[in-house]
């Protein structure tokens, strides 16, 4: 069973830091850092074989550890999965596809230099493996080492010029180092290849947003609303493109459909408040304080900074 790499999903949750609110959407999963006791006990298990016998391979066969290892990464139980490989690479060391998932783990884990370590030894011993290249690259990406993660992707695309993933971890990485141009061209590619995969639509849609293209963030957004019409973070992204075009009964749609009514309405204010509509900014911003009474500062003091403006104007 391999692993799913998954990509970065670092997309801005909003374009007015000074005034949007926080996004109401839970947060993805993430793994929790092991402490410096866990790692330990790792190490112990992983460099070099020691030799002693493990209580827990004496009780369970490799290929039954390997399974459960397996099925903790599907139920994405990482701290579980990690040890029950390493306890299988302590007597088969030569199990490059097990390197390869425990790097994956480590990177996903945020141990970057332990997934860049195991990495690299799978890369010397199969240098054919493009998933290797793939989870190498993403480790530069989280590091900020753009050059290197660009030229792994590359590589792998040398290889596979149809392969879709490359294609998207490739655009991704161009939009984290500002380069949008390139970052459409190759996201562009990776819809070409795989019209369903949202993310590759999501990660478009942002660079456009990045470019204040709002009709053309609009049209790719409404396009990823097709594979999921829910879906929270492609609703509030439509309702900032709405926004940025001055849509704005469709903009506060598009945000109401993202989850929280009381955000909705304070979004939509901010945008009428940039515009220059203070009394329409104010009663946006009233909405959403009587939809929560309890609702963020931020709203209360959008509210105050409208009926200013609002007052100034009229003066």
């Amino acid at each position: 069973m391999k692993p799913t790499l998954f990509p970065l999903r670092r997309l801005a949750c909003g374009l007015l830091p000074l005034f949007l609110t926080q996004c109401a959407t839970t947060p993805p999963q993430t793994v929790r850092n092991l402490s410096s006791e866990e790692l330990a006990k790792l190490q112990a298990l992983h460099d070099p074989w020691s030799g002693r016998e493990s209580e827990l391979s004496a009780k369970i066969p490799d290929k039954r550890l390997e399974a459960l290892a397996d099925m903790a990464i599907e139920n994405r139980n990482f701290k579980s999965s990690l040890v029950n490989y390493l306890q299988v690479l302590k007597d088969h060391p030569e199990r490059y596809d097990l390197h390869y998932k425990v790097g994956v783990i480590f990177l996903m884990s945020g141990n970057l230099e332990a997934a860049k370590k195991e990495l690299a030894l799978v890369l010397v011993h199969k240098p054919q493996m493009l998933r290797a290249h793939e989870a190498l690259g993403l480790v530069f990406l989280h590091e900020k080492q753009y050059p290197h993660a660009i030229d792994e992707f590359n590589y792998v695309l040398a290889q596979d010029p149809r392969r879709a993933i490359a294609y998207h971890l490739l655009g991704v990485t161009y939009l984290e180092a500002n380069r949008y141009e390139s970052a459409i061209r190759e996201l562009r590619k990776a819809t070409a290849l795989d019209s369903h995969r949202l993310s590759s639509w999501i990660a478009l849609s942002q660079v456009y947003l990045k470019q204040k293209n709002y009709s053309q963030a609009a049209t790719t957004l409404k396009r990823a609303q097709t594979l999921a019409p829910e879906n929270h973070k492609i609703n509030r992204m439509l309702g900032q493109a709405l926004a940025g075009e001055k849509l704005y009964p469709q903009a506060l749609t598009a945000f109401l459909k993202a989850g929280d009514e009381a955000q909705a309405y304070n979004n939509i204010g901010v945008y009428y408040f940039m515009d220059g509509s203070y009394e329409e900014a104010a009663k946006c911003f009233q909405r959403a304080i009587e939809l929560r009474p309890t609702f963020y500062l931020e709203a209360k003091n959008n509210l105050q900074r409208a009926l200013e403006k609002l007052q100034e104007s009229r003066q």
